[in-house]
């Protein structure tokens, strides 16, 4: 098998601090080794010049349904299933150009999460790595005048719940989303009790499959961290006790201060008047916390929303960054160690030897300009499983031995 040698590059493995005049040999879709490598015969030797090569990034909450991959934002909730099908698959061809080389669904309308992801992993369409999530789990919510929103699964119950997570795993969903509360621009209705909560994450891990929760406000995260839920979209409110029991619980937390971010720069309230810049600055002072308690945080937000376009994503990076003061290097952690852990796929996240080769090459250090990764120009090739799918790589030259 043919090996290709990526010498001279700029290392961002997704651990470490940048390496320069690093080396990483890919082989058979696989990071096969890194650090200083000599070329043997045969090799294939690409000479980044000092370019970054780092892991793909993971979007960990991600609507494919949501928005057009035309720029166009905004819920599509009313369109035909067909054209959400379409729309969802261009929306993930517009996260792997960016650079996001996995995605980790949020909720989806029909099955379309789970028929995109087969057909992705199955090679009939070019996509990123994809987690399929259900339809949301919610109790019952009507709409302005009194009727049933029909986009969510209705549940009222335990044993609505548990109904309903059997459902969608039959449905081929491997991430059980719940609106498990009100904020954060959500009106649910009412709060899930703890013995909702219970039978969807009981009923999930019977049969292998992780839940998420929209959450915000201190009890309810506190309430969901305790119960079990893998993942918490939000966690507006959360304090230092919500934080012990997230970390102890080993669960993802997804902050999603992009959103919020956005709509309050631009002078509006989002949502049902849920965004405010006392609750997103709260969020912003407790990321510190969170770090030093060992929480994992993962990247991602509700791109296809009104004011947040599918494409932008690296745009929440240097949010972190400088509006919420964390280092690039961290941000950069939980976009690819971090993330990769999420997925729940084996091998993926950093580059190290034995990983899967989602990686990416950058014209500059991301690391010391995080914006880099928001300018597409700078996006020298986007890299899945070895492959280059967007871009191309510098000039490459075979390996010969002396004669």
């Amino acid at each position: 098998m043919t090996r290709t040698i990526f010498i001279n590059a700029n290392l961002l493995d997704g651990e470490n601090p940048a390496r320069k005049g690093a080396a990483a040999v890919v082989e058979d879709g696989r990071v096969a080794a890194t650090g200083h490598v000599a070329p043997r015969d045969g090799d294939i030797v690409v000479d980044l010049a000092g370019r970054t090569l780092m892991p793909g990034m993971v979007s960990g909450h991600y609507h494919a349904v949501y928005g057009r991959p035309d720029g166009k934002s905004g819920y599509t909730r009313d369109a035909d299933p067909v054209q959400h099908a379409y729309w969802a698959l261009g929306n993930a061809q517009v996260a792997l150009r960016a650079g996001v080389t996995s995605v980790v669904g949020a909720a989806t309308f029909d099955t379309i999460d789970a028929t995109l992801a087969a057909a992705i992993e199955a090679g009939d369409v070019l996509g990123p790595r994809f987690v399929p999530a259900s339809r949301a789990l919610s109790p019952t919510v009507k709409d302005d005048s009194g009727q049933i929103i029909s986009h969510v699964l209705q549940c009222d119950g335990a044993d609505a719940f548990r109904r309903g997570t059997l459902l969608e795993i039959e449905r081929g969903a491997k991430v059980i989303k719940l609106f498990a509360g009100e904020g954060h621009g959500q009106f649910v209705g009412r709060d899930m009790t703890e013995a909702e909560l219970r039978a969807a994450v009981d009923t999930a891990h019977e049969h292998g499959v992780r839940t998420r929760a929209h959450v915000a406000g201190r009890d309810n995260v506190l309430r969901c961290a305790r119960v079990g839920v893998d993942i918490l979209d939000h966690a507006d409110g959360l304090d230092e006790a919500c934080i012990d029991a997230i970390a102890e619980a080993g669960a993802f937390m997804v902050p999603s201060i992009y959103l919020p971010f956005v709509v309050l720069r631009n002078g509006g309230t989002g949502g049902s008047g849920y965004f405010d810049r006392a609750t997103l600055d709260h969020t912003c002072s407790m990321l510190a916390r969170a770090i030093d308690a060992g929480v994992k945080l993962v990247l991602g937000d509700d791109y296809g929303a009104a004011e947040l376009p599918h494409g932008s994503y690296a745009r929440e990076l240097a949010c972190y960054v400088d509006y919420a003061g964390v280092d690039p290097l961290e941000v950069i952690r939980w976009a690819t160690r971090n993330g990769g852990a999420m997925t729940g796929l084996a091998n993926l996240g950093t580059i190290a030897p034995g990983k899967l080769a989602d990686m990416l090459v950058v014209d500059g250090d991301p690391s010391a300009d995080i914006t880099l990764l928001s300018q597409p120009e700078r996006l020298v090739a986007v890299i899945k499983h070895g492959e280059v799918v967007s871009g191309h790589l510098p000039a490459r030259q075979p390996q010969y031995a002396a004669a």
